[in-house]
């Protein structure tokens, strides 16, 4: 057993990293049920849920808890699904401890929080055992609302839009739904079952998603309109930072997103059926976020890990963008870590392959005038690695594809410019999520995806005056005496 992450009587267990490393199982178990209401029953119950403010789509942390600590898991569910229809999604992609439900918990200052997203996976693994009806949708409003994207916040909006009573049709590009969710997190820690099910729960509540449509191509996004009383825009990141550097047009140096993208796009057992990449034994990874992580992680159980794989971070490991338990998973793995380090150049043999990489040292000095710390190459401080294949994973902007398309006006990085109500230059079309901002959490998007949702409707119901705040909706006039006596009106949402 490995060192836990958490101290608590009930540790954050995970699979043994000699044996994880050679294949995708997932890394991280779950908790029993009788360690999960006993866990549930450490929760304060507090008048005022930070933890619930910290969570993006404000999951009823407190409700949930609540009703697990007795063993009604149906309860339970109810509470937690009103906001959140990719529940077990989101219990294992969110860093819970930063910045989050779990950061948050009052409990954190005198020992350990409360550990939100295992209970939140336990309730969610429930369902999928124990159906539970769907939520209730209003009345059909005879309003037509498309969708461009079936990521996160595509499927957020999708749930919500259609719980209003609109009729709600997702139009993606890929031959999967499930947008970044599906592609571009690994099944070690996303087993692809569990999105594909929650998926096929918003389906059967009456939303049509159709794949291997792309809009701006297949269909005019004018025909469209024209065909819909509003369009909401949520294709997500998709256009990637490419490194400029001598030597990067080598073969075996690959974008990470694209590498990530051709291993799950089309399900792991196909790939590994008739796998695309040799990868050789010295994999570099190049980035310093979680995708970068998940290039390397990949890249490791794809050798059945027996190949050297390092990753090449800019920044100090105190300043890295990343989750700090895939961090640890990832060290425990076997990945190595040089930090403040820059790729200067490749070299490559006679047909063309990178053989070599040479690295520079840097430091990172005081801000300039923009506030902005950077990296100062130290002179002659130059090494060099072995490399049979190299990716890249230093980030991704907004996907610009739509909006050069259909002329919609545009911000930094080509991200659809968007007003405080989602709307974008075009009338009737609406945007949210990373194409507005570039890449951010899962629950981030759901979070944009939600939001936008609700002024589409708002719009199409000629209510734009009377916005409606989600946090009052269903945190102050649900109040803390009728979650405990059960009293909760979990209905559609208000016109």
């Amino acid at each position: 057993m490995v060192e836990p992450n958490r101290v608590g009587e009930f540790p954050f267990r995970k699979a043994d990293p000699e044996k994880r490393k050679t294949n995708f199982s997932e890394v991280q178990q779950p908790y029993s049920e009788q360690e999960v209401m006993k866990e549930a029953e450490r929760c304060l119950l507090c008048g005022t849920p930070v933890c619930i403010d910290a969570c993006p789509v404000l999951l009823d942390v407190r409700g949930m808890n609540e009703a697990a600590a007795r063993g009604d898991f149906k309860t339970s569910y109810e509470r937690i699904r009103e906001t959140n229809p990719l529940l077990g999604v989101t219990a294992r992609c969110c860093p819970q401890l930063q910045g989050l439900c779990e950061d948050a918990c009052v409990l954190k200052w005198s020992g350990q929080p409360i550990a939100i997203g295992l209970i939140q996976r336990y309730i969610a693994d429930w369902e999928r055992k124990h159906r539970q009806p769907p939520p209730s949708i209003a009345q059909d409003t005879g309003k037509k609302v498309s969708v461009i994207g079936t990521g996160p916040a595509g499927l957020a909006a999708s749930d919500l839009l259609r719980r209003y009573g609109h009729e709600v049709t997702i139009f993606e590009s890929s031959n999967m739904a499930g947008g970044t969710a599906w592609y571009g997190v690994p099944d070690y820690h996303l087993p692809k079952e569990v999105l594909i099910d929650e998926i096929e729960k918003v389906k059967l509540m009456g939303v049509d998603i159709r794949t291997n449509i792309t809009i701006g191509k297949d269909i005019p996004l004018s025909q469209l309109l024209e065909e819909n009383d509003a369009i909401l825009i949520t294709t997500g990141s998709r256009d990637t930072v490419n490194l400029d550097v001598p030597g990067s047009n080598l073969k075996g140096v690959i974008s990470g997103y694209e590498f990530l993208e051709t291993v799950f796009s089309g399900g792991l057992e196909n790939y590994l059926r008739k796998p695309k990449y040799e990868l050789g034994n010295d994999i570099l990874v190049i980035g310093g976020g979680d995708t970068s992580l998940d290039c390397a992680r990949t890249a490791l159980r794809l050798t059945k890990g027996k190949s050297n794989v390092t990753v090449l971070c800019l920044h100090p490991k105190t300043e890295l963008h990343v989750d700090p338990i895939m961090l640890q998973e990832a060290d425990e793995e076997g990945v190595k870590f040089e930090f403040l380090v820059q790729a200067k150049s490749f070299q490559g043999d006679r047909k063309g392959h990178v053989t070599h990489a040479i690295i520079n040292n840097v430091q990172i000095v005081a801000p300039d005038d923009s506030g902005k710390k950077r990296p100062v190459v130290i002179p002659n401080k130059e090494f060099e690695m072995k490399c049979s294949t190299l990716l890249i994973a230093i980030g991704r902007g907004p996907n610009s594809f739509l909006q050069k398309k259909a002329g919609i006006n545009t911000g930094r990085l080509n991200a659809i410019a968007i007003a405080d109500d989602f709307k974008t230059s075009m009338k009737g079309v609406f945007a949210a999520g990373d194409v507005t901002s570039g890449e951010t959490l899962v629950v981030k998007a759901m979070e944009k995806g939600r939001e936008a949702a609700q002024r589409v409707h708002e719009y199409l119901m000629n209510l734009e005056s009377n916005h409606v705040s989600f946090y009052e909706r269903y945190y102050t006039d649900m109040s803390y005496d009728k979650m405990l006596k059960g009293q909760e009106e979990l209905s559609a949402p208000p016109d």
